[in-house]
């Protein structure tokens, strides 16, 4: 929004400068970019009469250089924090297991008191897996919530004219949402089934 082009004879004459002092030009495909270099480099030398092997005769950046590095830098980037990611979600799962663990021992006689009553196994491990998954979403809206307000903190930094704007699709929330479930259902399905397959009478003298 604060750039524009104007045309060479226009700029000349707006600023008085007979020659300009750099230009940028882009090739159509960037796997030629090294002989669309080459062939810049000897026209001009052919105008201004220097040796086109002279390498300190004008100074060229070559942004396709620079733009493959920073390709394989957010690709590294990226592999890290899916690693990252992974252990967060061992650990977490770890956590969320433990949680359940912890409940089930002090609701063993809320166990004991319901499977005496006639409840079954499954009514026992679809309770603590449906508080598992309680606790993941929890936690997984939380995060998301976090997120966002990062995200929305990157303009007022001026990163996005670098960058872009980052946005959260729908296609990563429900992917992640779906990998959320499982962790918690893998988390939270030992602990429901050892609550299930506790015996009324010794869970209820506990």
């Amino acid at each position: 929004e604060d750039k524009a082009s104007i045309a060479s004879s226009t700029f000349r004459a707006l600023y008085n400068r007979r020659y300009p002092g750099n230009f940028i030009f882009q090739v159509s495909e960037p796997s030629r970019a090294g002989e669309a270099k080459e062939k810049v480099i000897g026209a001009l030398a052919r105008r201004h009469n220097f040796d086109p092997t002279d390498q300190e005769a004008i100074m060229m950046w070559d942004t396709t250089e620079f733009y493959d590095f920073i390709g394989t830098f957010f690709l590294a980037f990226n592999v890290f924090l899916g690693v990252v990611g992974a252990l967060t979600l061992v650990v977490g799962g770890i956590g969320v297991s433990n949680i359940m663990n912890v409940v089930v021992e002090e609701r063993t006689k809320e166990i004991g008191i319901k499977m005496a009553l006639g409840a079954k196994k499954r009514f026992v491990i679809s309770q603590f897996l449906g508080e598992t998954l309680l606790i993941t979403f929890l936690g997984g809206a939380i995060g998301f919530a976090i997120c966002k307000g990062l995200l929305a903190l990157v303009p007022l930094f001026g990163l996005d004219e670098h960058v872009g704007v980052p946005v959260l699709s729908l296609r990563t929330t429900g992917i992640t949402t779906a990998v959320l479930g499982a962790v918690g259902l893998l988390a939270g399905y030992f602990p429901a089934k050892a609550a299930s397959e506790l015996k009324p009478v010794e869970a209820l003298r506990m």
